[in-house]
């Protein structure tokens, strides 16, 4: 497709957090067929410094002065949290297919308004789950989906230290969510995908502000949940953990996997399956991270129709367990799924 005919991409918040605006505008440039021509910032300073970073698109500070201007065809939204509802609702409205960044919102209710949205509007809206292509995810489905440790009936995850959180938006529980709307958004995203298929029936959540008060976020989340077949993730999220644990440790009815660690220190895990009368311990090795794999078939899903790997109501599913643990956590009761799609989790090929 020659440049000039290229799908035009607008980035609405280029600011500060970990430079992602400017890393969604460089995925997007790099993406044969699409091209940056706009960025909307409430910082004048952020805009000119897009401007500088792609020269030639266009600048805005207003988001309805942005709609108005009609210079964009998709627009990828890199904003706090509390902001990603209202805002892609705009967008949808104006006409344009949406790239929500993670978390979808923060609540069911909001995701299913801006489902119910594009539908009417007949526009694409999607979520950046870009890490369903992480190796050391990619490895753990692949050892699970070909049966090598049976059917998993145990699932757990651990990240986390003693430390201080911070003091940016991410810490502030208005407009972030709360501490599990950041990496567990990512984690939950990854559960749901290694019980492909599995519905869930409830979860169970454990919230606790217990030391960083300068804060409003939590500072240590659980979520336990509930699959109907009988298999249970328990997903931990801790700044006040002295103990360390694995980060994953998951069990199936042949076998197990242990991984410890960041993978970017430990790029493997330990396997271990049943050998007639033995068990047998393997290390496999991570397989590559591809950083790049979503705008590439984003593209091809809005030109050629190919399938949508991260679907919104995939995206939900996510919400429907930050939300729930956090409200099972103040009932002290466990909390039903409100909803279940029949959907099976998005093929993540390469």
């Amino acid at each position: 497709m020659p440049q000039t005919d290229a799908l035009r991409c607008a980035i609405i918040g280029y600011g500060a957090a970990f430079h992602q605006g400017r890393q969604h505008a460089q995925r997007i440039t790099a993406t044969d067929g699409m091209r940056v021509t706009a960025v909307c910032d409430i910082d004048p300073a952020c805009v000119a410094a897009a401007q500088a970073d792609f020269p030639g698109i266009a600048g805005f500070t207003d988001v309805d002065q942005f709609l108005s201007a009609g210079v964009a065809d998709l627009a990828v939204l890199v904003l706090p949290h509390h902001l990603h509802a209202p805002i892609a609702a705009a967008c949808l409205r104006g006409g344009l297919d949406v790239v929500l960044e993670k978390p979808m919102a923060l609540t069911v209710d909001e995701c299913t308004r801006l489902i119910t949205l594009a539908r009417e509007r007949k526009r694409v809206l999607t979520v950046y789950h870009n890490r369903r292509w992480d190796g050391d995810f990619r490895t753990l489905r692949e050892i699970i989906q070909a049966g090598t440790i049976g059917e998993v009936f145990q699932i757990e995850y651990f990240a986390g230290g003693y430390s201080h959180p911070g003091t940016s938006w991410r810490a502030d529980k208005a407009v972030s969510g709360g501490a599990f709307y950041d990496w567990g958004a990512h984690v939950v995203d990854w559960v749901l995908g290694l019980l492909e298929g599995q519905p869930m029936a409830s979860v169970t959540g454990f919230f606790h502000h217990r030391v960083w008060h300068d804060v409003t976020n939590e500072d240590h989340v659980q979520a336990v949940i509930r699959f109907q077949g009988g298999a249970v993730a328990d997903i931990q999220q801790s700044f006040i953990a002295m103990a360390d644990k694995a980060r994953w440790r998951i069990l199936g009815t042949k076998g197990a996997i242990v991984a410890q660690g960041d993978p970017r220190n430990n790029p493997q895990c330990q396997l271990r399956v049943a050998h007639g009368a033995y068990q047998a311990d393997i290390v496999v090795p991570y397989a590559e991270t591809v950083r790049d794999a979503f705008y590439p078939r984003l593209y091809a899903h809005l030109t050629a129709g190919a399938p949508l790997d991260v679907t919104p109501e995939s995206a939900r599913r996510v919400i429907a367990v930050l939300a729930g643990a956090e409200a099972s956590s103040a009932s002290g009761q466990a909390v039903a799924i409100p909803f279940e799609d029949t959907m099976t989790f998005p093929h993540c090929r390469t």
